[in-house]
């Protein structure tokens, strides 16, 4: 169990725990995306999808994948402040002057960024998941799937709360945050875990910046096309 601990306490762990439930979350994102997507197949499409979502298995696969979320997240948050705090402290004195020939914004801004989205994720949580905000939009009404079940329209949901345009810009910014948090952190994962080989290494400085430009603007895609009318009720 003592050694179990002095494991749990390096640096290295934290940074592969860190690394680890990164990518288990930006897979989550990918799968995320293409739900909220849907919203451009109509209405039919995106009903059924989040019913599917509600019931499969009575509720408990919905439930089990929110607790594991829940658990990367707060492995992921923990070992990033752990391992900020640590750096810190070993430098506890600042430089005279700082250069950042080497590095990006995106990683001097890791930390805060992440930060600025779990406020974000909150709100968001409870803007669409529990209606504690905007609840004049919560699913107030229903909708008939071609199967003839009466279902919550969370089309109508998303539509009007993405019609005001402050909902919109909050959004905007945080999709901003994910991709500034992502740009340098997929890249930076999978040098934690080892991936140095000098064919994928390439692959892998190209294909973290460009997937987190991907999901930024996936995601962005959705309010941008309600509030300037291409998606409607």
């Amino acid at each position: 169990m003592k050694a179990f601990g002095e494991i749990w306490r390096s640096n290295l762990f934290q940074k592969w725990l860190m690394a680890i439930t990164g990518l288990l979350l930006v897979l989550f994102l990918l799968g995320h995306l293409s739900g909220n997507l849907l919203v451009f197949l109509g209405p039919a499409h995106l009903n059924e999808y989040a019913h599917g979502l509600r019931t499969m298995g009575h509720g408990a696969v919905l439930w089990g994948a929110r607790l594991g979320l829940l658990a990367f997240f707060i492995l992921h948050v923990s070992s990033a402040i752990t391992l900020s705090r640590r750096n810190r402290q070993a430098r506890p004195q600042k430089y005279v002057k700082v250069e950042a020939r080497s590095s990006t914004l995106a990683s001097r801004t890791m930390l805060y960024s992440g930060l600025l989205l779990i406020s974000y994720v909150l709100y968001h949580l409870a803007h669409f998941t529990w209606g504690a905000v905007h609840s004049q939009h919560y699913a107030q009404v229903s909708y008939i799937l071609p199967s003839g079940e009466v279902v919550p329209d969370v089309y109508t949901m998303v539509v009007k709360s993405f019609s005001e345009p402050l909902i919109v810009i909050l959004y905007l910014l945080s999709m901003v945050m994910v991709g500034l948090h992502l740009n340098h952190a997929i890249s930076s994962a999978f040098q934690t875990m080892g991936v140095t080989n000098r064919r994928i290494m390439p692959l892998v400085r190209v294909g973290g910046p460009a997937l987190s430009v991907i999901i930024a603007l996936g995601f962005s895609a959705v309010p941008l096309a309600i509030i300037l009318g291409f998606v409607k009720i």
